[in-house]
């Protein structure tokens, strides 16, 4: 081959290797374009709660760029999800070490470790990061204080928080951390140095005064907790934290008379906020109630004339005077005085309503419910009190709408028993006021959300008996009552009589000889069911042995007399 023919081969190879590396760098340059487009349809689809197609497109731009940091930072809480812990460890793990400075990735797999409670990894992980220079490391340094704290390891957390303030400079959170850490060390020296260090530092905060002496008192030493205390509070005469230490301090060496002179100094502090001052107080009269019981009383009195936290007290007191059982007429002027201060007090307001219920004064009970559900308009115990009150005065329909207005308005936590008690009640006034629909309506709602009350499956029966309307759903409901309770002799009774009134007379006096050997106090109903079941049975001479007794225990009904008279049996209303 001529020298052109070799330069002609040289260039063609030339040209080829060239081609095929910018084939290379088009493709690749293709594929990562592919990886971005897919990689942003995931996220769009994550977005839209599409969590199952975000996933297999994850899985897609895996497929595509198996090295892609963010798609396997973004796959792996799925596979946490699937239960794949060592997949995803092994994703997390691969784009620290790829990247380790993205703190982001870096926080991923600390949360893993924190999932998997793996303390020992994550401080080597966070190690790790400090060494990469990473730029939160305050953040760092408090997380690895925290994880050194845990395990225990009190020396190393001490050191990390000395490496933090050379970061920071000084500051009282550090300072806080560090006194903390040598009181668990039970190092009272270098406890008590990091104390008086931070009185120091920082001569604002003079709680640092008495924490000082709290040091003291933690590690034994009474007498310079008590002179720390004392010298605290005559530099300030309101320093109510250097009080509160003092009074424990006197209350834990069994020093009274010094413990009730400091705590009730305390309690009348203006400079005490309301939590302290109930927490002191609560505390206080459970001590003092072991002592002299009396005494209790006559400070509350004095502490509710001060011009602070009236309200919090009064209700402390009412809780004593309640825990006292002390009368009404002591408790109802302070719930008054307490309502006055704050019209929306609802436990006021409810211990006025049951006194009113328990003094049975309707008209009380009407108003103390109306007062009530202009602030608890959604309190369905609030209706069902009112409308028992306005029935009981002998307004039934008033009551009926009262106890409707109640189930519209309850609120959506309202208990299911609850619920089925008002529409219970419900069914009783409506059958009393001859409206046997909605007493129906009524008792349907009322098993709706309770099947198995006992009352209303009996009263339902009973009724539909009476009105001799659907006897085989009353006769089914008056079964349950019976399984429920056998032996009680006014279940037995309905039963007895649905049986007669389905024309199943045998059946029916078997439940009469049941009722009449409970040896129970029999009503004059029942006795004259008893009457009727026997006569319809043939035997007529033990049919007026009970209907005279249901004569002599009330029953002047004209249809009885007849039965009586003529020793026959007669239908009335109670056997349609």
């Amino acid at each position: 081959m001529g020298r052109i023919g070799v330069l002609l081969t040289l260039l063609v190879t030339f040209l080829c290797a060239v081609t095929s590396r910018a084939q290379e760098r088009s493709d690749a340059v293709a594929r990562e374009r592919a990886v971005d487009y897919f990689y942003l349809q995931a996220i769009s689809l994550l977005e839209q709660d599409s969590v199952d197609a975000c996933f297999e497109m994850l899985e897609h731009c895996r497929a595509l760029a198996p090295e892609s940091s963010s798609v396997l930072y973004d796959l792996a809480p799925f596979y946490l999800y699937l239960g794949k812990d060592s997949i995803a460890h092994s994703m997390l793990e691969y784009i620290v070490a790829k990247e380790p400075d993205n703190i982001k990735y870096g926080e991923a797999l600390i949360n893993y470790y924190a999932k998997v409670d793996d303390r020992r990894a994550a401080i080597a992980l966070y190690e790790r990061m400090l060494q990469a220079g990473n730029a939160s490391k305050s953040e760092i340094y408090m997380s690895l204080y925290s994880l050194y704290s845990e395990e225990g390891e009190y020396g190393k957390a001490v050191e990390v928080l000395d490496k933090l303030e050379k970061v920071e400079g000084k500051n009282e959170i550090i300072s806080i951390h560090r006194a903390n850490l040598f009181l668990q060390m039970q190092d009272s020296t270098r406890a008590l140095a990091a104390v008086r260090d931070m009185k120091r530092d920082f001569p604002h905060n003079v709680q640092y005064n008495s924490l000082l002496g709290d040091v003291y008192a933690l590690f034994g030493d009474v007498e310079k907790s008590e002179k720390v205390y004392l010298e605290a509070i005559a530099s300030d005469s309101i320093d109510t934290y250097s009080l509160a230490s003092l009074s424990n301090l006197y209350l834990i060496t069994d020093r009274d008379s010094l413990y009730c002179t400091t705590v009730e100094k305390l309690l009348k502090s203006e400079k005490v906020d309301a939590d302290q001052r109930i927490s002191t107080l609560l505390e206080y009269i459970g001590y003092k109630e072991r002592n002299d019981s009396t005494y209790s009383m006559r400070f509350l009195q004095e502490l509710m004339q001060l011009p602070y936290d009236r309200l919090e007290v009064s209700e402390v007191y009412v809780q004593y005077l309640l825990y006292r059982k002390e009368s009404p007429d002591v408790i109802k002027p302070v719930l008054e005085s307490i309502i006055a201060m704050d019209p929306e007090n609802r436990p006021a307001m409810l211990q006025l309503l049951v006194y009113a219920i328990e003094e049975d004064d309707r008209e009380e009970v009407i108003s103390r419910c109306d007062n009530a559900i202009l602030y608890i308009p959604d309190m369905l115990e609030l209706y069902y009190y009112k409308g028992m009150a306005t029935y009981l005065l002998e307004r039934k329909e008033e009551a009926a709408g009262i106890l409707q207005q109640g189930l519209d308005r309850r609120s959506e936590d309202c208990s299911t028993e609850l619920v089925a008690t008002v529409f219970s009640f419900m069914g009783e006034v409506y059958h009393e006021l001859d409206d046997l629909d909605l007493c129906t309506v009524a008792y349907d709602s009322a098993l709706l959300y309770n099947p198995s009350d006992i009352t209303v499956l009996n009263n339902y029966a009973y009724y539909l008996a009476l009105e001799g309307r659907e006897l085989e759903k009353a006769l089914a409901m008056s079964a349950r009552t019976i399984e429920m309770e056998p032996d009680n002799a006014i279940y037995v009774d309905t039963y007895a009589w649905l049986l007669f009134c389905l024309g199943r007379y045998e059946e029916a006096k078997a439940y009469a000889e049941k009722l009449i050997g409970l040896n129970s106090e029999m009503s004059a109903v029942e006795y004259h069911h008893c009457g009727d079941i026997f006569a319809k049975c043939g035997d007529i001479g033990r049919a007026v042995e009970y209907w005279t007794q249901a004569q002599r225990m009330g029953d002047e009904s004209k249809i009885l007399k007849k039965k009586i008279k003529r020793r026959k049996y007669y239908p009335d209303a109670r056997s349609k």
